[in-house]
């Protein structure tokens, strides 16, 4: 057994279906079951032998900063102490902007196309903090070139807000170019990479990524309560935590009878954890993220393009309308058979997960534990529905 097939092996949704909706999420693995397992056979050990650390115990602790180290190697290179844990992909972005000292007259830039959790956070800082919000595009928008941001972006522009791979339609922003545009510019990027990390090699300074967020239940095959948010230091500067409790960097300080907050390393991200975190889903995260590490990003990357393109041929002779450009594409490949949602409706009778991606096109996904015989079983799908 290869280590591609070895992995596949621990997902039990595969066994039941033909599974290609890992944009969606993963399924659950067996070795998630085992990691939760694993966590409270910690938390008792380490109350047995009385060990500190507030909540989950030391043991815990330790782990947190295992996972944390493995998500600095996930984006490339970036040290753990620019990462904090959050519950979900639209927190951190949400912690970044109602946090971020704008001053009159400044904007940030985010597509109409964007899902919810980039788009709304957005929003909600125009609402809410004053800024100005630009919404750029129109929601059918099939491509993000740089044109798009460059004609809206001014000197007062802080922010660009964009999804390294759309989850409607899985276009894949050159991410490098618009790092290189923001970094001239003196504008911040803060990135959803929730639908390609997993699936594509990630360099967050290569690339003049200013922020990260990512959820773990898809491609990191965690659950859906815990996520990270990665921040460079300049940003984290200007950023107030939103939510305070006691931890490393946070505290309270009393002269006479005035109180007041204090932060101790303005520059970490874990200034903006709020206190007790979803421990049980960390473990599972640093299981996941440790089997990805032994796959390697370039071999997973090699295993999904393959794949896609196999998938993307396929579609094409059996006359589909491909959605997803060849050229800025991940592990999303979308489509378009006429009447998507009778499609959807067969491909489910047929036993195959897959998207109806917000009701207009359809939406195939692949990861690592997909394999070429999900493609031609999906294929001979489609083949069956044209001919019916």
């Amino acid at each position: 057994m290869d280590r591609f097939a070895e992995y596949r092996s621990h997902f039990p949704a595969l066994k039941e279906c033909v599974y290609l909706d890992t944009a969606y999420d993963c399924g659950g693995t067996d070795f998630g079951i085992e990691a939760m397992k694993q966590y409270f056979a910690d938390w008792t050990a380490a109350a047995v032998k009385n060990e500190r650390g507030g909540p989950g115990r030391k043991t815990h602790f330790e782990v947190l900063d295992e996972t944390r180290g493995l998500i600095g190697e996930l984006l490339g290179g970036v040290s753990p102490e620019q990462i904090a844990f959050t519950r979900n992909t639209n927190e951190g972005l949400n912690a970044l902007l109602q946090g971020y000292a704008f001053e009159e007259g400044d904007n940030i830039l985010v597509a109409a196309v964007e899902h919810p959790s980039v788009l709304m956070p957005a929003l909600n800082a125009a609402k809410l903090r004053g800024v100005e919000c630009r919404v750029l595009g129109t929601k059918e928008a099939e491509t993000l070139p740089l044109s798009l941001y460059a004609k809206a972006a001014d000197e007062h522009t802080r922010m660009i807000l964009c999804s390294h791979v759309q989850s409607s339609h899985g276009y894949r922003i050159d991410l490098a170019e618009l790092g290189a545009f923001c970094k001239e510019r003196g504008i911040f990027l803060l990135v959803d990479a929730i639908q390609s990390l997993g699936i594509l090699p990630f360099r967050a300074k290569e690339w003049n990524v200013s922020a990260v967020t990512a959820a773990g239940y898809k491609t990191l095959t965690a659950v859906n309560a815990v996520a990270f948010l990665y921040a460079e230091e300049r940003l984290l500067q200007k950023v107030w935590p939103v939510y305070t409790a006691a931890g490393p960097y946070m505290g309270v300080q009393q002269e006479g009878d005035s109180y007041a907050l204090f932060c101790k390393d303005d520059r970490k991200a874990r200034k903006l954890e709020n206190s007790s975190l979803d421990n049980p889903g960390i473990y599972c995260l640093r299981e996941g993220l440790l089997r990805l590490k032994a796959l390697g990003s370039e071999e997973i990357a090699a295993h999904v393009e393959a794949l896609w393109q196999s998938c993307q041929a396929g579609l094409q002779e059996l006359g589909a309308r491909v959605i997803t450009p060849a050229d800025h594409h991940a592990g999303i490949l979308a489509f378009d058979l006429g009447d998507n949602e009778e499609a959807f409706a067969f491909f489910r009778s047929r036993n195959i997960a897959l998207s109806l991606s917000g009701g207009r096109y359809l939406r195939v996904s692949f990861a690592a534990f997909s394999d070429e015989d999900d493609v031609n079983k999906f294929l001979e799908a489609v083949k069956e529905y044209r001919k019916h």
